[in-house]
């Protein structure tokens, strides 16, 4: 569920990632990234740049 919500607002949001990594119930920023690399092999803020380069 966390990865789905944390897709979601990634993509559809201008969501601060501490903001969001709170929202998804993380302690902490760092576990939210940790975490988030580990489901895309990306971390929150390369994931984020990557997709707001329109081809």
């Amino acid at each position: 569920v966390r990865k789905s919500l944390a897709l979601d607002y990634m993509e559809q949001s201008r969501i601060s990632i501490t903001e969001m990594s709170f929202m998804l119930g993380f302690n902490d920023t760092s576990s939210f990234t940790r975490a988030f690399r580990r489901w895309t092999g990306k971390s929150p803020r390369d994931f984020r740049r990557e997709r707001s380069i329109e081809p």
